[in-house]
């Protein structure tokens, strides 16, 4: 059998930003982050090999630093909501 050619990099200086993405997409994807890792620089350079799979909201909207965690998970539960007087 022939083996695979593989390459590795070593990558610096990376944002917190990006390794926090990096690092929920792998969580959310069940993959390792280097994985993950690759599976968004296929992405970023499209590379057909590898499509798109949203799998929650969050992975479809870009999270912005003026909104904190907590206020999205509030908002979200108040939508949850239920109220009784709608379905009388």
């Amino acid at each position: 059998m022939k083996k695979k050619s593989t390459v590795q990099y070593t990558v610096r200086d990376v944002p917190e930003e990006v390794d926090g993405l990096l690092r929920e997409s792998a969580a959310l994807e069940g993959v390792s982050l280097n994985q993950a890792t690759l599976h968004a620089l296929e992405r970023g350079l499209g590379s057909g090999r590898v499509p798109v799979r949203y799998r929650t909201l969050r992975q479809m909207v870009n999270p912005t630093p003026k909104a904190s965690t907590a206020a999205w998970r509030a908002a979200l539960e108040e939508q949850d909501k239920i109220n009784p007087e709608d379905w009388k």
